[in-house]
């Protein structure tokens, strides 16, 4: 029987550390390639680990690490996520920095945070796990009358597709993908060997009509705006400027 996402959850820890079987490592790669959340949460552990190997350590006293544990399950509810984030402390000799970190992660992925960032660490991750499960596109096609018509039955909404080709920016796709617990389109090209993805959200928080908004965040340059009713993301390794036309000749 397949692996659930309660199961995935639990094994992504060991996962992580490369300690599952062969058989389970199988069955779990393929769960992620078709689940965005589970892949989305594993993004998140390793973003996690990275900067977890990036810190300094000295050794955490027990009181304090009784005081983080007892934080951590007043604001997860949860003993077995709990456990997970205490044990990267206990790996790490249980450092005042990964404690920093650890609380971070736990606010920053759970609760509290405004729905404006949640929206955009979302648009990110999807960016991440499009390349990382080299999953960026679900058809395959330069032709807009081909990609346009491949979302209808699939969404409630019909996304714009634009040719940019004669910009430089070369239409290779779309897929379906998750972002703010609704199935969207992503809109995917290609500049050089920059892929950029294009997200189309309806009826979401975000930039003001005809307003061009930039962010900045983890090395990606994103740009936000409205029109139609529709938010508009798209998100990029490429430069801020070549990306900016991108979005000026889409909005």
């Amino acid at each position: 029987m397949p692996l659930d996402c309660k199961e995935i959850e639990n094994q992504i820890e060991t996962y992580l550390d490369d300690e599952v079987t062969l058989s389970d490592r199988r069955e779990i790669d393929e769960h992620l390639q078709h689940c965005p959340d589970c892949a989305a949460k594993l993004m998140s552990c390793k973003m996690l680990q990275a900067s977890i190997g990036a810190l300094g350590y000295e050794n955490t006293p027990a009181s304090l690490k009784k005081n983080i544990s007892k934080q951590l399950k007043d604001v997860t509810g949860e003993e077995t996520r709990t456990h997970f984030w205490l044990h990267w402390m206990n790996l790490s000799g249980g450092s005042l920095a990964l404690a920093s970190v650890t609380i971070w992660a736990v606010l920053t992925f759970n609760v509290g945070l405004p729905i404006q960032h949640q929206l955009e660490d979302e648009i990110i991750s999807s960016h991440v796990r499009s390349l990382m499960l080299d999953h960026a596109v679900d058809v395959v096609s330069t032709d807009t009358h081909t990609v346009k018509p491949w979302f209808n039955g699939k969404l409630d909404f019909s996304p714009p597709v634009k040719k940019l080709e004669y910009s430089g920016f070369k239409l290779i796709g779309g897929r379906l993908d998750y972002v703010q617990k609704h199935t969207v389109p992503a809109m995917v090209y290609k500049k050089r060997e920059h892929i950029v993805n294009l997200f189309v959200i309806p009826n979401t928080p975000s930039a003001a009509n005809n307003d061009i908004k930039y962010i900045q965040r983890q090395g990606y340059n994103i740009y936000n705006w409205n029109a139609d009713g529709m938010s508009f993301w798209v998100i990029s390794d490429l430069n801020k400027e070549e990306l900016r036309e991108f979005a000026k000749l889409y909005s």
